[in-house]
C-alpha cells in the first residue's frame, strides 16, 4: 500500500507541474493503454478457452492422456491466436491465411469428433435405439424413427449389453421364474420386456425384441407392470409339478389359448424331463424352464436321433447275430467235411490196408496153411512173383502186426529176397507154434544149413500141429 500511495504522491506532483491540457492529454493516453491492454488479455482468455473445449472434447473422444491433451491445447490456442491476429491485418494474404486457418480449425474440430462413434459422453446418452423386424437401429436422436415410425429409447448401459446379446443371436425368451430381476440394481434401469396375451395376463421375457408367437414388439418393463404381474402370479396356486412321461400325448400348448402348458428340465449331458407346471428338479434344484417351439424341435429331433440308434443298434445286433449264426453254420459244415474227409481218409486207409492184407493173401499165401484166406500160391507161382508179394505183405505186416498169417506170407516171399529174414521170421513163428512154419523153417534147416536133424524134429512137431506140409516132408526123409 505504501508503494501504491508513493506512487500516487510521485504521479500528482510530476502532473502538477505539466499544463492542464497536457495532463488531460497523458491521462487519455494511460486509460488508452491500459484499456488496450485489458481488451488483449480478454480476447486471449476467449481464445484460451476455446481451445481448451476444443482439446477437451478431442480427448473425451479419444481418450487421450493430460500431456497429449495439454500439448493440443497450447498447440490450438497458438493457432487460434495467430489466425484470429490475422484477420485483422492490412495485408490481405494474411487475411485470407487467417481464415482458412479458422476454418480449418473448425471443420478439422468437426471431423475428429465425427470420426468416432460413441454411444455415449460424459454429460448421458449420446444414441437411442429402434426395434425393427429384422435388427436393432441405432440412431443419433430421441424421438420417432422416421424410417419405421417406432419410438427410439434412450441408450443405457444396461441397453447396449441387452443389443449386443441380440446381435451376437440371442432372442427374447419368455422368464418362468417367480422372483425375477426387475430392474438393474445399480441404475434403476428395466432389464426385463414383456407382452400382454389374449387373455391379459403379463409375460415377462429377459431380452428385447418381438414376441415369438405373437410377434408384437416386447415393452421395457415398468413398475406398475411389475405391480400388475405380481399380483398375477400370487393367484398362482403352488403345487409339486408332476413329471410327464410323454408330452406328446399330454400336448405341449393349450388347444384354446396356445399358451404352453409344459415345463422343462435339460440335464447336463442333454436329456429332457417334461413337467406339467413351474417348480424346481429334485435332484439339482434347477428351476424349470417354460416349454417353446425350438426346445420341442430339439425334443422331437433328440428322440429320432435316439430311435435311430435303437434302430442301428438293433439292426448291427441282428446282423450280428445273422454273421455269428452263418460262421457257426459254416463252422459246423467244415467241421463235417473235415470229419466226412477223415471218415473217407480212414475208410481209403482202411480199404488199402484190407487191400495190401488181401494182397498179400492172393500173392503169398500157402495153400496147405491152415490158417490161409484164398487158394493160396505154390512155391514155384511165388518165386515168379516174389517182389510183389514181398511188398504186399510188409505193408500187411504193417498194417495187422499181430497177424501171424501176414508175418508168415511175408517169411515165403523173403526166401527168395532175404534169407536171414526168412529164417528170422519162420523163427519167431515157429516158437509162436504156427504150424504152417514149421514146414519152412525145417526146409531151411535141411536144405540151407544142412542139419538134417533138426529139421526133422521141425517136421515132426509140425505133423503133430497137423500140418500137411510137415507131415509130407517128414515121410520124404523117412523115405
Amino acid at each position: 500500500m505504501q508503494a501504491i500511495e508513493k506512487v500516487r504522491s510521485v504521479a500528482s506532483q510530476t502532473l502538477g507541474r505539466l499544463h492542464t491540457v497536457t495532463q488531460i492529454a497523458i491521462v487519455i493516453v494511460a486509460c488508452i493503454l491500459v484499456g488496450g491492454l485489458f481488451f488483449w488479455l480478454c480476447n486471449e482468455l476467449v481464445y484460451y478457452y476455446l481451445a481448451r473445449s476444443y482439446a477437451e472434447e478431442l480427448a473425451d473422444a479419444y481418450d487421450l492422456n493430460r500431456g497429449i491433451t495439454r500439448a493440443i491445447l497450447w498447440a490450438s490456442f497458438a493457432a487460434i491466436a495467430v489466425c484470429a491476429g490475422f484477420l485483422f491485418s492490412f495485408s490481405k494474404q494474411k487475411r485470407r491465411i487467417g481464415y482458412a486457418g479458422l476454418l480449418s480449425l473448425i471443420i478439422g474440430h468437426s471431423l475428429l469428433l465425427g470420426r468416432i462413434e460413441t454411444n455415449f459422453s460424459k454429460s448421458g446418452a449420446e444414441k437411442c435405439y429402434v426395434m425393427t423386424r429384422t435388427s436393432i437401429k441405432t440412431l443419433n436422436r430421441v424421438g420417432i424413427d422416421p424410417e419405421t415410425g417406432r419410438e427410439c429409447r434412450p441408450l443405457t448401459p444396461q441397453i447396449v449389453e441387452k443389443i449386443a446379446e441380440y446381435r451376437s443371436g440371442h432372442r427374447p425368451k419368455q422368464i418362468t421364474s417367480t422372483d425375477p430381476t426387475f430392474f438393474d440394481p445399480t441404475t434403476g434401469e428395466p432389464v426385463v420386456w414383456y407382452s400382454k396375451n389374449t387373455r391379459d395376463e403379463i409375460e415377462l421375457f429377459n431380452l428385447m425384441g418381438f414376441h415369438p408367437q405373437t410377434g408384437e414388439e416386447l415393452i421395457p418393463i415398468t413398475r406398475p407392470i411389475v405391480d400388475t404381474w405380481k399380483q398375477q402370479a400370487a393367484k398362482i396356486i403352488r403345487r409339486v409339478p408332476v413329471r410327464v412321461d410323454d408330452p406328446e400325448k399330454f400336448g405341449f400348448f393349450d388347444p384354446t389359448t396356445g399358451s404352453a402348458k409344459v415345463w422343462y428340465w435339460r440335464s447336463a449331458n442333454g436329456e429332457y424331463e417334461f413337467y406339467d407346471g413351474p417348480g424346481f428338479h429334485p435332484r439339482s434344484g434347477d428351476q424349470f424352464q417354460i416349454v417353446t417351439r425350438d426346445v420341442i424341435a430339439e425334443w422331437r429331433q433328440q428322440q429320432e436321433d435316439v430311435a435311430a440308434k435303437k434302430r442301428a443298434e438293433q439292426e448291427q445286433r441282428e446282423k450280428e447275430a445273422r454273421e455269428r449264426a452263418e460262421r457257426e453254420a459254416q463252422q459246423a459244415r467244415e467241421v463235417a467235411e473235415r470229419e466226412r474227409l477223415a471218415r473217407e481218409a480212414a475208410a481209403e486207409a482202411l480199404r488199402q490196408q484190407q487191400q495190401s492184407a488181401n494182397e498179400c493173401d492172393r500173392l503169398a499165401a500157402n495153400p496147405t496153411d491152415a490158417r490161409k484166406i484164398g487158394e493160396g500160391v505154390s512155391f514155384d507161382l511165388l518165386k515168379r512173383q516174389a517182389d510183389q508179394a514181398f511188398d504186399a505183405c510188409v505193408r500187411a505186416t504193417q498194417t495187422f502186426p499181430s497177424e501171424l498169417r501176414y508175418q508168415y506170407q511175408l517169411g515165403r516171399a523173403a526166401q527168395f529176397k532175404d534169407k536171414k529174414q526168412a529164417f528170422d521170421i519162420f523163427t519167431r513163428l515157429v516158437q509162436a507154434n504156427y504150424a504152417a512154419a514149421f514146414d519152412n523153417l525145417g526146409g531151411m534147416y535141411l536144405y540151407d544149413r544142412k542139419d538134417a536133424a533138426s529139421a526133422i524134429q521141425l517136421f515132426k512137431r509140425g505133423s503133430a500141429l497137423d500140418d500137411a506140409d510137415s507131415m509130407v516132408s517128414l515121410v520124404d526123409l523117412i523115405e
